[in-house]
């Protein structure tokens, strides 16, 4: 143990002693957010972040689950005081407490098991949803579920879709000789499934494919005809401070998309399309107008808070490369493209869509030039590209990374995993 790690054993142990460990979980307890919390329903506390979030609002819409919410940083936050910061890593802190830190195992338990208990006094909890099978800071209420006999359950953030993803987990449950002391996993396909099924760590969970629930959120756009839309969209990619992210081809891409919209603007304002980029974020646009200062000039909007599917179900077309962004874009039947030249040409297992993949290039178009890509542009602009493949083709290919049925929702998925794991009588 680094020396410095003896003043929080130290601190761990007396405000276990004192009570302060037990005050700290009530204090987080209190910070449960329970909405419309109603009786006859099993209850799932989920411990929330950012893109786990966007599960639980469909999940709040679409299921007969309570699903209050403590945002991760509060269970974090106490347990930095116990924990020094080379003890606190994803995939290691299981290994590390039993090999290592027993006594802080112990008082993480204790902390775990009264923030659930203080939470219970409140409202039954039936089950704990979290977002990833391995978070650190998560390991103290597996810790008090275990204790308490409540299903630990994760919708998993992650997609083990592509070769690298499936890499960086398996070295890092390896290396931190992870075990998963939770019940069970809903991860996003069969791929994923089948991957996790493999996975020593995850020996004793239950595994299922459940789909994503943020991808619910399509159900609720209509997907209006190529005729009636009227955008031309870029998924924004080209960071040239990412540079797995093809900044070389985005520039190439950017010149293009700027010639579509200038041959636009001639025309007059009644006739013009949209042309469009997609950010995840309004001020990361810099790298953008440094390439083409005219943006505004020609008319191209940027926008960052439009939710995707509004803007995919408004564009004939989307162009992007090996982001989500772009393979969701297969929900909104319009036509997709992922230009391939210069630094977007990868390696299959190093690709979300990739056109030596027969499956892919049934449902993408895949340009390997700028003057590909401005054929496809002019055939959108004139409203004669259509989407590739049948809707069928690409609802097959989207549920490799996401499992999506005409006749079921994802969220209605995940809940049956849930009831199906709870204790007998839970909600009631």
């Amino acid at each position: 143990m680094p020396f410095s790690d003896l003043a929080y054993a130290a601190r761990a142990a007396f405000d276990h002693a004192s009570g302060r460990l037990d005050k700290a979980a009530r204090e987080v307890a209190d910070a449960i957010k329970w909405g419309d919390w109603r009786p006859g329903r099993p209850t799932v506390l989920c411990l929330e972040r950012a893109l786990f979030a966007k599960d639980i609002a469909e999940l709040k819409k679409r299921t007969d689950l309570n699903l209050p919410c403590i945002h991760v940083n509060a269970v974090k936050a106490p347990q930095e005081k116990w924990v020094g910061p080379f003890w606190r890593r994803q995939a290691w802190l299981w290994h590390d407490l039993n090999a290592h830190l027993p006594r802080t195992r112990d008082r993480l338990e204790a902390f775990g098991t009264a923030f659930l208990k203080a939470a219970g006094a409140r409202h039954p909890i039936d089950a704990v949803a979290a977002a990833n099978t391995d978070y650190w800071q998560d390991e103290a209420v597996r810790m008090g579920c275990r204790k308490l006999g409540i299903p630990f359950i994760v919708l998993s953030r992650e997609s083990y879709g592509i070769g690298r993803g499936r890499e960086f987990v398996s070295k890092n449950y390896k290396d931190g000789n992870f075990y998963f002391n939770g019940t069970g996993c809903a991860v996003a396909s069969e791929v994923c499934r089948q991957f996790m099924l493999g996975q020593p760590a995850m020996r004793d969970a239950a595994i299922s494919a459940t789909g994503w629930p943020r991808y619910d959120a399509w159900r609720d756009y209509p997907v209006p005809p190529l005729s009636e839309r009227r955008c031309i969209t870029l998924m924004a990619y080209g960071d040239p401070i990412q540079v797995q992210y093809a900044a070389a081809n985005f520039r190439d891409v950017l010149q293009v998309f700027a010639a579509a919209a200038e041959r636009q603007a001639a025309l007059p304002p009644a006739e013009r399309l949209r042309f469009v980029i997609k950010m995840k974020k309004r001020n990361e646009d810099g790298y953008i107008r440094d390439i083409r200062p005219d943006i505004d000039e020609l008319g191209i909007e940027i926008v960052a808070d439009t939710p995707l599917p509004e803007i995919v179900t408004n564009s004939r077309v989307i162009i992007g490369f090996n982001t989500l962004a772009v393979l969701e874009g297969l929900l909104g039947s319009c036509a997709v493209v992922v230009p391939v030249w210069s630094d977007s040409e990868r390696d299959p297992s190093a690709s979300l869509l990739h056109p030596g993949n027969a499956d892919d290039a049934g449902v993408c178009y895949f340009p390997r030039s700028m003057a590909e890509l401005d054929a496809l542009l002019k055939e959108a602009e004139a409203g004669q590209l259509a989407p590739k493949g049948t809707l069928e083709q690409r609802l097959a290919r989207f549920s490799r990374h996401s499992l999506v049925e005409a006749d079921t929702t994802a969220s209605a998925r995940f809940e049956t995993f849930v009831r199906s794991l709870l204790a007998p009588g839970s909600g009631n």
